[in-house]
C-alpha cells in the first residue's frame, strides 16, 4: 500500500468517525429536545385545565374510539380524541374540556375549551399554541373582551365569528378588530369540534358525569 493510499484510508476512517459522532450528537439532541417539549406541553395542558375548570381537583380522561365509544385513558387506549372530565373536591362534576385546532392566518391554532353538557354551552377557551400576528391575531389568547365570548357561548346553533361589534346572538363570537381571520378560525374550530364531540358526550353523559 502506497503512502498516498494509506493517507486516503486514514482520511476516510476519520471522516467516517466524525460522521458517526455527528449523527450520535444530533440524535441525542433531538431526543433531549423532544423530552423537554413533551414536559412543556404537559405543563401547558395542566395550566389550561385548571384555568378552564376552576376548582378542579380530579380529572378523568376518556378516549373516543373509532366507533364513537368511550375508553378510559387508564386502560391504555390511545390514538383517539380526548375528553377531560373535571370534578371538584366534593366530587361535583364541573364540565368537560376538549381539544381543537384549525388553520389560522399564519399557522395552525391549537386550543382547548370547556363545555357544559347540561347547558350545551362553551364556558371557557384557552390557546395552547399559535403563530398568529403579534399584537393582532395573537390576541385571541389574551384579549379579555374576546375571551368573554366563551363564558356562555351557545352551541345549540352552529358557532360562528362575526365582525367586531356585530354580535347579536348567543352562538356568535365577536371578532377582534383587525384580526378577523384568526377570530373566524376560532369560530370554525369550535363549530367543527362541537358538531363532532357533543353527540358523543350526550350519549355517554351519565358515565362522564359519574367519572367512571
Amino acid at each position: 500500500m502506497t503512502g498516498a493510499t494509506t493517507k486516503s484510508a486514514q482520511m476516510i476512517r476519520f471522516l467516517g468517525f466524525v460522521s458517526l459522532l455527528c449523527g450520535v450528537l444530533i440524535v441525542g439532541a433531538h431526543i433531549t429536545s423532544q423530552s423537554r417539549i413533551r414536559v412543556n406541553q404537559e405543563e401547558i395542558l395542566r395550566e389550561s385545565l385548571a384555568q378552564l375548570l376552576p376548582g378542579m381537583t380530579r380529572q378523568v380522561i376518556y378516549i373516543v374510539t373509532p366507533t364513537g365509544k368511550l375508553a378510559s385513558a387508564a386502560s391504555g387506549e390511545s390514538g383517539g380524541k380526548r375528553i377531560f372530565a373535571g370534578f371538584d373536591a366534593g366530587g361535583k362534576f364541573l364540565g368537560v374540556v376538549l381539544e381543537a385546532s384549525e388553520r389560522g392566518y399564519a399557522d395552525v391554532i391549537s386550543a382547548m375549551y370547556a363545555y357544559s353538557p347540561g347547558s350545551q354551552t362553551i364556558t371557557g377557551f384557552s390557546v395552547l399554541e399559535m403563530k398568529e400576528t403579534p399584537g393582532l391575531g395573537n390576541k385571541i389568547g389574551s384579549d379579555p373582551d374576546f375571551l368573554a365570548n366563551f363564558k356562555a357561548l351557545d352551541t345549540t346553533h352552529p358557532v360562528a365569528a362575526v365582525k367586531h361589534g356585530k354580535k347579536t346572538n348567543p352562538w356568535e363570537i365577536d371578532a377582534i378588530s383587525g384580526a378577523t381571520i384568526s377570530s373566524r378560525a376560532v369560530g370554525r374550530m369550535l363549530a367543527a369540534s362541537v358538531q363532532e364531540m357533543a353527540p358523543i358526550i350526550a350519549r355517554h353523559r351519565d358515565r362522564i358525569e359519574r367519572g367512571n
